[in-house]
């Protein structure tokens, strides 16, 4: 950095390359996750401490890897601890066309001489790997140099893959900062994030100095220098005060972005006020009925009746469908397109993976059978051809249920007379995407569409009437008739032979199962990686034990034709079990899948488990969820898959999470963008300034409608926007 610049300082609106350690590459790097400027990287959070004040020693961690001070949850990847000792050996071991390093660690000798008398016990050790040539690690471990090591400790193996090295001394014994991934190394972070709070030429604070003063929130640079630490170095683990400081202003941020995108999307709409009126059709609806198959719940047909009294508007409709898994939410969605089928019209259902939008294309036969006309489906993997001849029918008005993923906002696609747009899933979705395909109504008739919102994540009244407005909600409240809850039991992976056993059984039945597995495939890198873990291989075993054509796998990188396949042999029955990762999370529904297998449940998050055991006792038999877990479980692990055992109501589960995980987080519940509905806010407890969140709003948009004026704020939204995946109604 030239001289005048560092005279100069670093802002937080500089460019990230401005911080030390930081060039292009790593700048690249990290402006793909949403990270360009400094403050963005100021903001980037700590998601845990490790405490280094206490190493335990090797025979300690063996005996009791959980014990000890906390540097996060034990799971499938073993205990997370700080380990005291010496080192034995360090070595360059060739493997698979590469080096790796390796690093014996034992505890001191106690002193005492060996008298020769009796046979030496063999000393406990264990090794550290690293899977590349760690010239660092090299250089440092010297045998008998007594060092540190921080990583994940598998007991079994008596290993640890990539740990953090260092030598003890009182400088290692530390309270240091542990950053999300990414993807440069975390002391390239420590140092650049030191290195903005030691040269601050304003801190990048989201909220306004008027709201914060108002509000009396704390000062933000002390708490920042509080969380993060002197290069992520603390003398312990920062006050609960600091935390909530930090949490408080990116909580606000969180509601400022809710209330904000719902505004401008008003804004957007101005100048085509009206839309299509589309009659409701009842001779058209009844046919959709008979069509199903099977008697609609009264909440059904209520939210039917609420959408099609809005539908029947030359107000454009902008309504939310709220309904928890299982609940019949594809039904309610299909008579809205009915009845704009009926007039006529064009309807645009948006999907957020090709999974679900073939799911949608299946969906969507029984409606325009009854209602004549064509189904088109639009995605990125479409043949050129293919997608010049679908777009052409799109444009004439050919097609009249067009199912789609985010291909469907490309320019290219036009329709002739779209009057309703159906936005699933939309958690997965900006408000920007969303807003995008509603705008293509006006290149038609030049009306403005009617949007129809879906989530399946409840929403305390406070919250939503703060963050949604007065957006008009319908609810489905009800399961369908004969659905009884799913069972679900927790299963040790010890016993997985009898899982097996039970699938056999299964199929023998004629029923079908889903078997989720955390990954896609082994990783060659990681020794405590289980090899049964990933889809690809269990998929394997499965296949040789049931037989190969029992058992089909979709997973996130197979190309979409592969995954569409495998999806239709197991809906049709060709294959009875469906082995993937949580691609199958939402939007799959096969009513003769009755059993669901999460394989490494103690990994995945309450509401991403609800909704995949949401996948099956969807027909008239009932449904069963087993969570295969490792052991022994931690207990904030027992305690989650215990309560989704006993609770089977969305609503009671996202409570249950908050109580269980709580709404400390600096990091939220989770990094990228497909997370639950809110990341920072507490629906428990929501704060004083959650009532005046939307006159601030709204006072902002009058006076600096683009934020302009308002920098900090105006990154902050962006972030949000990205990070938390707006759950709410773009219109």
């Amino acid at each position: 950095m030239p001289e005048s610049e560092r005279e100069r300082g670093i802002s937080w609106s500089d460019p990230v390359e401005k911080l030390p350690g930081i060039g292009p590459s790593s700048g690249k790097t990290l402006s793909e996750r949403g990270i360009t400027c400094v403050g963005d990287l100021v903001w980037t959070l700590p998601i845990a401490f490790d405490d280094l004040r206490a190493p335990r020693s090797v025979a300690e961690v063996l005996q009791d890897p959980a014990g000890g001070a906390d540097l996060g949850r034990a799971d499938a990847g073993g205990a997370r601890v700080c380990v005291r000792g010496i080192v034995k050996s360090a070595t360059v071991v060739p493997m698979r066309g590469r080096r790796a390093v390796r690093v014996i660690v034992a505890d001191p000798p106690s002193g005492a001489a060996d008298s020769g008398g009796a046979a030496k016990k063999k000393e406990p050790t264990i090794s550290a790997w690293w899977f590349f040539m760690a010239h660092a690690v090299l250089s440092a471990a010297k045998p008998g140099e007594p060092c540190l090591l921080v990583g994940r400790l598998n007991v079994e193996k008596r290993l640890m893959a990539h740990p953090d090295f260092m030598l003890d001394g009182p400088d290692g014994r530390i309270v240091r900062a542990r950053y999300p991934r990414l993807g440069i190394a975390e002391a390239t972070v420590r140092k650049a994030i030191a290195a903005a709070l030691d040269s601050p030429r304003g801190v990048s604070d989201p909220v306004p100095a008027r709201i914060a003063s108002r509000e009396k929130m704390p000062p933000l640079l002390a708490a920042m220098r509080a969380v993060h630490g002197r290069g992520g170095v603390l003398a312990e683990p920062p006050a609960d005060a600091a935390r909530a400081c930090l949490g408080e202003r990116l909580g606000w941020a969180e509601a400022f972005t809710h209330v904000w995108a719902r505004l401008g999307a008003g804004v957007a709409g101005e100048g085509a006020s009206r839309a299509r009126a589309l009659p409701r059709n009842e001779p058209a609806l009844a046919r959709l009925r008979a069509e199903l198959g099977f008697a609609l719940t009264a909440s059904q047909e209520r939210a039917i009746r609420e959408i099609g009294a809005d539908l029947a508007q030359t107000a454009p409709m902008r309504r939310l469908l709220l309904g928890d898994v299982g609940t019949g939410k594809t039904a309610v969605l299909l008579a809205a397109a009915a009845q704009c089928v009926a007039a006529g019209a064009q309807v645009a259902i948006l999907a957020p993976t090709g999974v679900l939008a073939e799911q949608y294309l299946d969906a969507a036969r029984p409606l325009m059978r009854q209602a004549g006309g064509e189904l088109g489906l639009v995605t990125g993997a479409d043949r050129s051809a293919v997608r010049r001849r679908t777009l052409g029918r799109i444009a004439r008005g050919d097609i009249k249920v067009v199912v789609g993923t985010h291909a469907l906002l490309s320019q290219d696609v036009q329709f002739a007379d779209l009057a309703l747009v159906i936005v699933d899933e939309q958690h997965r979705l900006g408000v920007a995407q969303r807003l995008s395909l509603a705008s293509k109504g006006l290149a038609g008739k030049g009306t403005r569409p009617h949007l129809l919102t879906v989530s399946a994540t409840p929403i305390p009244r406070t919250l939503a009437l703060a963050l949604r407005g007065e957006l008009p909600t319908s609810r489905l409240d009800e399961r369908p008739m004969g659905r009884p809850p799913v069972v679900t039991r927790t299963w040790p992976r010890a016993r997985m032979a009898k899982v097996i056993e039970r699938l056999g059984a299964l199929c023998a039945r004629g029923e079908r199962a889903f078997f989720v597995s955390p990954r896609i495939d082994v990783d060659p890198d990681d020794p405590n990686d289980d090899p049964s873990n990933a889809a690809i291989v269990r998929a394997e075993e499965l296949g040789r034990a049931l037989g190969p054509h029992i058992v089909t796998l979709v997973h996130g990188s197979m190309r979409p034709e592969e995954k569409a396949a495998a999806m239709r042999a197991f809906r049709r029955g060709e294959a009875q079990v469906l082995v993937g990762t949580t691609v199958i999370e939402v939007g799959i529904d096969v009513p003769e899948a009755t059993l669901i297998i999460v394989d490494g449940a103690e990994r995945f998050g309450l509401a991403q488990l609800h909704q995949m055991r949401g996948r099956v006792g969807r027909g008239a038999r009932p449904g069963t969820c087993l969570l295969v877990h490792d052991e022994p479980l931690s207990p904030l692990a027992q305690q989650r898959l215990d309560a989704l055992c006993r609770l089977s109501d969305g609503a009671q589960v996202a409570q249950a999470d908050l109580e269980l995980r709580g709404a400390g987080e600096l990091g939220g519940t989770r990094q990228s963008g497909s997370g639950e509905e809110l990341h920072y806010l507490d629906p428990l407890r929501p704060p004083p300034w959650i009532e005046r969140i939307e006159a601030d709003a709204r006072a902002l948009h009058a006076s600096d409608p683009l934020l302009e004026q308002h920098p900090d704020l105006q990154r902050a939204v962006r972030r949000a926007d990205v990070a938390i995946a707006v759950r709410e109604e773009a219109g």
